[in-house]
């Protein structure tokens, strides 16, 4: 028998509205419970529905004429509402963990669309008469799905054949609208285990599906954090009392215990399993609910199940592949990991970039993994929403280095460090036995050891040494291959460069500012390069005409507060581009002078209204030194503006920053070839302190910047060609970030400065190459890793 539903009449907690009840009759709503299901709306107009194993259909027929035929991949369709005003709607669930639910209005007159909506994660639907309620839950930046900071209501009205989001939100505090009550008032007749048992439970499961228990981890973790169980006193009683109810047109009945069960009331216990819907015996559904219930590990395994289907997407066409589709490689779980919670636009991997499920997986196994996951390059990909998310690509590259699992090693086995330099320990977080380095090879002298915590996820690894030292590791630090020394940061062209770098550098992060410069001239760029690194933002290039597609794409992944245009808008930026910008993103600034003297000027004056400045870097304003470039990263660091001069006279707008400023110390960067000594006697005229870095060519000279400003215990170098530094111009605020100088060298060959400053280092660190093999050959590459 189908179940119709009556119209709401009840509200709950304030602003959130009651669900509907699924067992009393009415002529206006239906719940979706069979695979195919047929309702009869009003006379001689029926609704087909299809749920199938990977997609949805809907046709609707106007005395037996098709009206509206309707596909969606990977969706369920789960409510119908005949509405006031001749309307209709049609509600769907993405399938996944996150179950998004979006809707359809229909004119029943003319069978027009006149509504689609955005997608909400773990949701409910409720109609009032002419009014459609959706509450979801809201969540902080670290949030886990299962616990919101606040639940939001949107209303949507029926207005003069129109659908209408009223433009007020009402929002409740996730504390008062799911307050957690006393223990006395659950039965809290459910323990979890200890961390240290899930975290095996975890790991032995994801080698039993052929799984990286890196990424099991981080997905139970972001779903549940760990717990098929609510914790004595954080049952969410009210909600789950009024919500998860035998009326409710979604999910399971709350049973009164501490099982976690999700805001949607579909998500059970720790994987959050929301499968067993459509199972159409309700007796067997009723099994299959306790046992996700009772039995973590089997709900584990449900959950893996769910994952390794979802992987599986590939073979169809559903979600592309990465790389050669290896399962043991990190990155290659992208899109499986988006389509476990759902390919709704939520997901979208560059408009929703900081709150995309896939996204705060990754960003859980770095964090809490200690794993160097590289990030997908999204600014290259084409998402579109035909329902849910679908890609024109099938299969995804990432070019720099990938990272397989780091938990499966086994006792006898030879492993290598990946870090610069590890700590061996006596025993988990025990003393420090002995410093490692990268490349050393270690044997593995029995099994892996847990910590109990749930935001510990790596594991500690008995190990040997060569010499027969033994002690204790942290297993992200280990790879059971010579990992890459070395990374390539490049693009197609100077302007995909930008976006790689960005991308790469601030995946995880949200620069609240992003600055923007011209591609054809560096220098302006150059010196813009320090304002970026105080807000820790990239730099990112563009045509003066053209906003070029990548950096348009990554931009919109970003979405900041402010951007910062360097250049004035006759040669450098065009007025064109700055509109452009001001319609996607509001604030847009504006930083130019009539020169390039005058630019530098306005971009270190900008520094001075957040920050005291009394000391300088100046070098030659000639667009083809490589002298700014070399000492971009640290004055970045320092959040040290770059100013620039003439060669034989010291610019005015520099003299006249220096004077505005009291600026008590300048380095000039560079010999007095760039800037002469005359310009140095000129500063001196004005400031107590000039001091001049200089090597006998550019490529002495940036190893001379980098031996005066960084230490030797670098885990981190970059590199780029000293003839041409368009390569590497959008690079000096990602080197400060990663606290690493920039060290020029040859194409075809390594300067003998260089070869020798890498071998004075304390240990071996990772190589970070500005362009391609045409900026830096290979042969060069293979001498510079060579030298330590």
């Amino acid at each position: 028998m189908k179940k119709r539903l009556p119209l709401l009449t009840a509200v709950l907690f304030g602003s959130l509205v009651a669900p509907l009840s699924a067992n009393a009759e009415s002529a206006s709503d239906w719940v979706v419970e069979k695979q195919k299901e047929s309702f009869t709306v009003e006379e001689g107009t029926t609704v087909d529905i299809t749920n199938g194993e990977t997609s949805a259909a809907v046709t609707i027929r106007d005395n037996g004429k098709v009206v509206e035929e309707k596909k969606i991949d990977l969706t369920k369709v789960t409510e119908v509402h005949k509405l006031s005003d001749n309307r209709l709607a049609v509600v769907y669930r993405a399938d996944g963990s996150g179950q998004s639910l979006f809707f359809d209005v229909y004119n029943t007159d003319t069978w027009e669309k006149v509504y689609g909506s955005d997608a909400y994660e773990r949701a409910n639907f409720k109609v009032d008469g002419g009014k459609i309620a959706v509450d979801y839950p809201t969540f902080d930046e670290d949030a886990i799905s299962t616990e919101p900071s606040a639940i939001v209501t949107d209303t949507f009205t029926l207005d003069g054949g129109k659908v209408k989001k009223e433009a007020a939100e009402d929002k409740v505090s996730a504390q008062s609208a799911t307050v957690k009550a006393a223990s006395t008032s659950v039965n809290e007749k459910y323990k979890n285990p200890s961390y240290a048992e899930i975290n095996r439970m975890l790991t032995d499961a994801a080698e039993e599906f052929d799984m990286p228990p890196e990424v099991v981890k981080a997905i139970a973790f972001q779903e549940s954090g760990w717990q098929q169980y609510w914790d004595p006193g954080r049952t969410p009683v009210s909600h789950y009392q009024n919500s998860c109810t035998s009326n409710s047109t979604t999910g399971t009945k709350w049973d009164g215990t501490n099982v976690k069960l999700g805001y949607d009331c579909i998500g059970i216990g720790i994987m959050q399993v929301s499968d067993y819907r459509f199972i159409e015996d309700p007796v067997k559904r009723q099994e299959e609910v306790t046992k996700l219930s009772t039995d973590i590990n089997y709900n584990i395994r449900e959950g893996l199940k769910i994952l390794d289907q979802k992987w599986k997407y590939a073979n169809s066409g559903l979600i592309p592949t990465v790389n050669n589709a290896d399962r043991d490689v990190i990155e290659n779980w992208y899109f499986a990991i988006l389509a476990y919670n759902g390919l709704s636009s939520r997901n979208h991997p560059i408009d929703s970039a900081y709150v995309s499920y896939q996204d705060k997986v990754y960003d859980r196994m770095r964090s809490y993994g200690l794993f160097p996951v590289t990030p997908l390059a999204t600014q290259e990909l084409n998402p579109r929403i035909d329902g849910i998310l679908k890609f024109e690509k099938t299969n995804v590259t990432i070019d720099n280095p990938v990272h397989t699992s780091k938990a499966a090693f086994a006792k006898g086995q030879k492993v290598y460090v990946t870090a610069g330099s590890l700590n061996m320990r006596s025993t988990p977080n025990g003393v420090v036995r002995a410093s490692l380095k990268r490349g050393d090879a270690l044997t593995i002298t029995g099994p892996a050891i847990g910590s109990n915590s749930n935001t510990q996820h790596w594991m500690w690894y008995p190990v040997r040494t060569s010499s027969g030292m033994t002690g204790y590791v942290a297993s992200s630090y280990l790879s059971e291959n010579k990992e890459p020394r070395s990374v390539e940061l490049a693009g197609k062209h100077r302007y995909d460069t930008s976006a790689s770098l960005s991308n790469f550098g601030w995946h995880w992060d949200k620069p609240k500012v992003a600055v923007l410069g011209r591609g054809d001239l560096p220098i302006d760029s150059l010196t813009g390069s320090v304002l970026a690194s105080y807000y820790d933002s990239p730099l990112l290039l563009t045509q003066p005409d053209i906003l070029p597609e990548h950096v348009e794409k990554e931009l919109r992944r970003m979405n900041p507060d402010k951007i910062y245009l360097l250049g004035g808008e006759g040669g450098a930026i065009s007025a064109k581009v700055e509109n452009q910008l001001k319609s996607q993103f509001g604030n847009v600034v504006r930083l130019s002078g009539d020169t390039r003297y005058g630019t530098a000027y306005e971009i270190a004056d900008e520094l001075t209204n957040q920050i005291n400045v009394d000391e300088i870097f100046v070098t030659t304003a000639d667009a083809e030194s490589p002298d700014a470039l070399s000492i971009a990263s640290y004055a970045g660091q320092a959040h040290t503006p770059i100013l620039l001069t003439g060669t034989n006279d010291l610019d005015e707008e520099t003299s006249r920053f220096i004077k505005e400023n009291g600026v008590k110390k300048v380095t000039i960067i560079g010999g007095t070839n760039a800037v002469s000594s005359r310009v140095e006697s000129q500063l001196k005229s004005q400031v107590g302190t000039v001091e001049r870095v200089s090597g006998s060519d550019r490529f002495s000279t940036s190893v001379k910047i980098a031996e005066k400003y960084f230490g030797k215990n670098m885990e981190n170098v970059f590199f780029a060609r000293g003839h041409i530094v368009v390569d590497a111009l959008s690079a000096s605020p990602l080197a400060a970030k990663m606290e690493a100088p920039i060290i020029l060298t040859r194409t075809d060959a390594v300067p003998s400065t260089v070869s020798g400053y890498l071998k004075g280092l304390n240990i071996a660190p990772k190589l970070y190459y500005l362009g391609g093999d045409a900026a830096i050959s290979g042969s060069t590459r293979s001498k510079l890793e060579s030298y330590r």
